[in-house]
């Protein structure tokens, strides 16, 4: 009976011409003097399976007895190729990345658990980056749903995948009725948890506070110094400092999102605009007080907090007095 093949064990040579995978946790060697290129602070991080079947078979020898191992066989088989070993059955007769048991198990992708925060954070028009961010930009944009003819249309970006998002009327129920409430919620944000986030179909872009960003520990220098002006629902005007791009967590999506950086006093600390809203392919609701969208694993939504918006909606009455 074959024991399993201890960590230090030597495969036998291959056969066939393949491209030799370096070992796990090793770093790789550069053919030439350029230097390596630098980490993105904030980098996106990947959260599927889809990876080379070894990485699979590595990643399970660490989940001890959480893995099912196959048994072993009485007798070895002389029919067997034994210049070609499998990580997973510990055995000869093929190799890990042609195991169809592995492949099975690299195609059932689960939904990622949200990461832990490092910290917790406790309508506005702009320009849009479709829209554009001048006037005569925007005056192309509109001529256009004028005469659709003159543009070609493009699918919406993102895979389509032909799930409903619906609403009942009497989820509400549960809510404070009767409400105006606008629909805050919280999210993880570059690996903090902000809360008071405005999900704003209103909103022509993604906003963000300056005194939110101090607050998340991220140094002024990431943003990227490019004022844009901001116009209020009477025509009043703020300029940007600029933007600044960021991973939004959100149902196992994780998106980078480019915000415009606001130095302005704010209840809220966030505000989701359509540039957001329209990428996740997401339905908000102020009226359910949730927001939905789809993904691989389903619909997926976000409750509103409605004590929250409350709170947050006194408190913008209180810094400004009435001017009706």
């Amino acid at each position: 009976m074959n024991s399993r093949r201890p960590d230090s064990y030597s495969a036998p040579a291959r056969t066939f011409t393949r491209e030799a995978r370096r070992p796990l946790g090793r770093q790789a060697t550069r053919s030439d003097d350029r230097p390596a290129a630098p980490v993105d602070q904030y980098r996106i991080p990947e959260y599927n399976l889809n990876v080379e079947p070894v990485e699979v078979v590595a990643i399970m020898k660490n989940m001890g007895n959480a893995v099912r191992w196959p048994r072993q066989p009485d007798r070895p088989n002389p029919k067997r190729d034994n210049t070609q070993w499998c990580e997973f059955h510990a055995d000869h007769g093929h190799t890990t990345a042609n195991c169809k048991t592995v492949a099975k198990r690299d195609n059932h992708v689960e939904e990622p658990k949200e990461p832990t925060p490092e910290r917790v954070i406790n309508v506005i028009t702009s320009g849009s980056e479709i829209s554009g961010i001048s006037y005569s930009a925007a005056r192309r944009h509109a001529r256009v749903s004028v005469n659709p003819e003159t543009c070609s249309s493009q699918p919406p970006a993102g895979e389509a995948t032909d799930q409903v998002i619906s609403f009942v009327d009497n989820e509400a129920t549960a809510l404070i009725n009767p409400h105006h409430d606008a629909l805050v919620i919280s999210l993880l944000v570059a690996n903090c948890k902000i809360k008071r986030i405005l999900v704003d179909n209103g909103s022509s872009t993604n906003v963000l506070f300056l005194n939110a960003l101090k607050e998340m520990k991220i140094d002024e220098s990431n943003i990227r110094r490019c004022a844009t002006v901001l116009v209020g629902f009477s025509g009043e005007q703020k300029f940007t400092i600029g933007d600044v791009a960021l991973p939004v967590y959100a149902g196992g999506i994780n998106l980078n999102v480019n915000f415009a950086v606001l130095d302005s006093p704010s209840a809220y600390n966030m505000i989701l605009g359509r540039p957001w809203i329209h990428k996740m392919r997401a339905v908000p609701s102020t009226f359910h007080q949730v927001v939905r969208f789809p993904t691989k694993w389903g619909i997926k939504e976000i409750r509103g907090e409605q004590s929250i918006s409350r709170e947050c909606y006194r408190n913008t009455l209180r810094a400004k007095p009435a001017t009706l």
